[in-house]
């Protein structure tokens, strides 16, 4: 059985992990994992600041600070990775890269997914895995 070596940075081929998209891997796992309400943050310096909090309220939905990093995370690595002319992206890539994109933005704006993820801590931590999982998936394979 061969042994793969993980690569940071490398543009020679593919399952290496881009060091363009490190900054998006390290904060997207801590992102979602305050959406999903698995784990909580804050901030108690200058009056304190949650980072769930919502920063604008439109039509009644909350759009937080942790909703955005984690939609501009998503979206930073599968633009890096489709920009990237030497690596295709394969159909389960986009798969996942969707999903992974588009859990968040529906958890926020349709309640039956909020209700589904917040249903019980397990569907809530397999969301923040999946999220997580699918985003190391998409800038490790391309």
């Amino acid at each position: 059985m061969a042994v793969r070596n993980i690569a940071f940075g490398s543009t020679n081929g593919n399952n290496e992990v881009d060091l363009v998209d490190l900054g998006a891997l390290v904060l997207i796992p801590f992102m979602v994992s305050f959406l999903f309400q698995v784990t909580s943050f804050q901030i108690n310096v200058f009056g304190g600041y949650d980072l769930t909090a919502p920063i604008w309220t439109v039509a009644g939905i909350d759009i937080s600070a942790s909703l955005l990093v984690v939609i501009a995370g998503v979206a930073w690595i599968f633009a890096t990775n489709l920009a990237n002319t030497r690596t295709d992206m394969e159909d389960l890539e986009l798969a996942a890269v969707a999903t992974a994109l588009l859990l968040p933005i529906l958890y926020v704006f349709v309640p039956a997914v909020e209700s589904l993820i917040m249903w019980h801590d397990t569907t809530q931590l397999a969301a923040t895995l999946y999220v997580s999982a699918a985003s190391v998936y998409a800038s490790y394979v391309s």
